[in-house]
């Protein structure tokens, strides 16, 4: 059967939230990116940037739903059951940590914008969910999720920022620099220089996640 002869036309793309969100996401992780611009993006579909007009009238709108997104790519990898409360949360920040390093372009608004879509909602109802399972209840449960949603965010996207602006992405240092103190003046940050340099920036982070979660157990004993 002979095929049908081609036009030679370009195959038109159907220009929709989703197609535009799809193409952000492809920029927001490549190495070393750490913003969006209407113009990539609209170089990425092959068409005029005014075009993401018609569907985010304003580029803090489009952060927001990719932002969301991210909070709903984290989530569907949660694996733990709120029931193992402790876990869970460790689970979470991981999950949390591996995606934004994916997509550090989006992960450095995560502390400046709030999306109020499912994804930011699932995660907030996840956090409470956890807290409430060690026994929290009221204020305290709220506080709780408040110190641990912080840091969780905050400490990922600034690792995520770091990696970006990092020559050496695969390094996982959690100080970067010579670190030149005098011990006449500094004793302790001298003696322990080698110590603060091996430090790994996961590491530390986890460390700090569960130390949280530590604390959180010693209040619903109490």
């Amino acid at each position: 059967m002979a095929s049908k002869p081609t036009t030679g036309k370009a195959v038109k793309v159907t220009l929709d939230r989703e197609v535009f969100v799809e193409a952000a996401l492809r920029l927001a992780s490549r190495p070393h990116t750490l913003s969006l611009t209407y113009r990539e993006l609209g170089n990425e579909l092959g068409v005029d940037p005014t075009a993401i007009y018609r569907h985010f009238l304003k580029k803090e709108s489009l952060m927001e739903e990719l932002l969301d997104r991210v909070f709903k790519i984290a989530r569907t990898r949660l694996k733990t059951p709120v029931s193992s409360w402790e876990d869970c949360l460790i689970d979470f920040a991981e999950a949390t940590l591996d995606t934004f390093l994916e997509y550090p372009a989006i992960a450095v608004t995560a502390t400046s914008l709030t999306t109020s879509g499912q994804g930011e909602l699932d995660s907030i109802e996840l956090m409470l969910a956890c807290f409430s399972e060690a026994g929290l209840e009221g204020k305290a449960l709220a506080e709780q999720y408040a110190i641990f949603g912080a840091y969780v965010l905050a400490g990922a996207a600034g690792l995520a920022r770091d990696q970006a602006e990092s020559a050496d992405p695969e390094s996982h240092e959690w100080f970067a620099g010579p670190l030149l103190a005098d011990s006449s003046r500094h004793p302790l940050t001298a003696a322990l220089r080698e110590e603060i340099l091996a430090l790994d920036h996961r590491e530390i982070f986890l460390a700090g996640v569960r130390q949280i979660i530590g604390a959180a157990k010693v209040k619903s004993e109490a």
